[in-house]
């Protein structure tokens, strides 16, 4: 049932526990081997992905997952295999995958990902459509393409690919912090009956869409409370009431709309 539906960030981490019928980790963006990238741009830094690996272990065991959902951008090299994708994307994969089912909704960095999946795991590593999928009542897509029209179905849609973040600045030093959100809205209805003519009201649910940020937290993101932002995806700059965006800080705290919290 939709009204049983809670979801609950974990405290200080950009992940998602979505409590129906089941109990769902939701992470997005890992971007693993996004180091080989910056390297090539005179940064140089080691390999990420044990840290990542700690870090979504960390929040595995907090939250105990009947089924753990990643959504997009597991891997980071695009449009090929890197590398090091061949080694870590398999490990990262299979140690997940000890602790509960795995789904992988595909993102745009993620071709040839069903080449990367590893071979024996104590629970199943499926992969899913860019379109997204409908799993305990609640949507799952990147946002990087059209999603499934079925999703708007759902009491909740979350989506990634955007990297949300925020730039804060005090008025009385000029100094400015950028800090990783989460970002709440409501789908325009208009919008999305333009997209989807065929949609019936028995099939919208009026969904709450979670803007998710970026597990890796060195692979930048959209600046939500910049003038001059321009959000990714035909979700995110097509189908959203964009004056609707609340912004919350992994802390949990809320402070404001992303209009009201506008940089001049």
């Amino acid at each position: 049932m939709h009204e049983s539906i809670t979801l609950k960030p974990l405290l200080d981490e950009p992940a998602m526990v979505v409590e129906n019928e089941f109990k769902t980790l939701v992470i997005a963006d890992l971007h693993l081997g996004i180091e080989a990238e910056l390297r090539v741009k005179g940064i140089n830094i080691g390999s990420q992905t044990e840290k990542l690996l700690k870090r979504a272990t960390k929040c595995v065991k907090a939250a105990e997952p009947d089924v753990i959902v990643l959504l997009g951008d597991v891997k980071h090299a695009v449009p090929r295999i890197a590398w090091m994708d061949r080694k870590e994307v398999p490990f990262f994969l299979a140690e997940l995958a000890e602790y509960a089912p795995v789904y992988v909704v595909k993102g745009n960095h993620d071709g040839h990902l069903n080449r990367l999946l590893p071979k024996a795991t104590k629970h199943e590593v499926y992969i899913k459509s860019t379109r997204g999928f409908l799993f305990d009542g609640v949507g799952y897509t990147h946002g990087h393409s059209w999603p499934s029209q079925d999703l708007f179905a759902a009491k909740y849609i979350l989506i990634g690919h955007n990297h949300p973040r925020i730039r804060l600045v005090s008025p009385s030093s000029h100094y400015t912090s950028m800090k990783t959100v989460w970002i709440r809205t409501k789908c325009n209805y208009k919008a999305v009956k333009k997209q989807y003519p065929e949609l019936r009201i028995s099939g919208w649910n009026d969904p709450r869409v979670i803007i998710m940020p970026a597990f890796n937290e060195i692979c930048g993101g959209v600046t939500f409370n910049s003038p001059n932002k321009r959000l990714l995806g035909p979700i995110a700059s097509k189908l959203l009431r964009l004056e609707d965006m609340e912004v919350y800080l992994l802390d949990g705290t809320y402070i404001g709309k992303t209009g009201d919290l506008m940089e001049s």
